[in-house]
């Protein structure tokens, strides 16, 4: 399970629950690639709460190269 999680330095990473893990907003990153894979594959169920309005926007644009 995924969420938007903010340091205290304003930046914004994914938190991943799954495996307690960080991962950046930068399309470049393979755990960014995966975030957008399953937010394709599960939609919201895979996000707790919201999923934040740039992420859908790169998932869609990624399912839509598929």
């Amino acid at each position: 399970m995924f969420n938007i999680n903010s340091t205290e330095y304003g930046h914004s990473n994914i938190c991943c629950s799954i495996d307690n893990s960080y991962i950046p907003l930068d399309p470049a990153n393979r755990d960014y690639q995966r975030v957008l894979d399953d937010i394709i594959e599960q939609g919201a169920s895979c996000f707790t709460g919201d999923i934040p309005a740039e992420l859908q926007a790169a998932a869609d644009a990624k399912a839509a190269e598929l």
